[in-house]
């Protein structure tokens, strides 16, 4: 199969999910989009191993729609990790600049921890005592840049996909209502003038 198609085929596949299993789902609009907003927010928080369960709790008390909101955590992943992760770091730090509160680590050593991180995410995967320690002493030293930046990168996508989600499925909804009627109009208009 070539590479063309493969891609055309990843497409298919994402449409069809986003029209089955977004647009189609029998909840309303505010649910469905808070549940992708919310699942983007835990995605982008560094609670990588532990964000589906996260959703899983959360998304009952905001009355969020957890059949979206579960998919939209695994955008964060062992190969996506270090591009978010890295960028909210860089945040949090230009944020906490003014404070004076920075590790005096270059961007360079930064950026080498996250590969190292993401390597023993990969070869040891998550459920290794290893990748835990790795992580607690990580977000023990840069802590509070990282969640810094991952809170507030999280809660622009999330308010973003919320607002795009809610307004999309409501045009959706309106317009294939519309077309849907419109199909009914016409197949009545079909068989009436059928002669028997």
């Amino acid at each position: 199969m070539s590479a063309k198609r493969k891609r055309r085929t990843k497409i298919e596949k994402l449409i069809r999910f986003l029209k089955f299993r977004v647009l189609h789902i029998d909840d309303s609009p505010h649910r469905i989009a808070l549940g992708i907003g919310l699942g983007l927010f835990i995605a982008w928080t560094p609670t990588i191993g532990l964000q589906t369960l996260m959703v899983l709790c959360v998304a009952p008390f905001l009355r969020a729609n957890i059949s979206v909101a579960v998919p939209c955590v695994w955008v964060t992943n062992v190969f996506t990790m270090i591009p978010v992760y890295y960028s909210n770091y860089l945040l949090g730090r230009m944020l906490l600049k003014p404070f004076c509160f920075s590790s005096g680590l270059s961007g360079a050593q930064i950026l080498e921890m996250f590969n190292q991180l993401d390597s023993l995410a990969f070869f040891t995967g998550f459920l290794r005592i290893e990748f835990w320690q790795n992580i607690s002493l990580f977000l023990w030293q840069k802590g509070p840049e990282l969640w810094l930046g991952s809170i507030v990168m999280g809660l622009l996508i999330g308010f973003i996909a919320y607002v795009i989600t809610y307004h999309f499925v409501l045009w959706y909804r309106k317009n294939h209502r519309l077309r849907a009627s419109h199909g009914i109009a016409k197949n009545r208009d079909r068989i009436a003038n059928t002669p028997s």
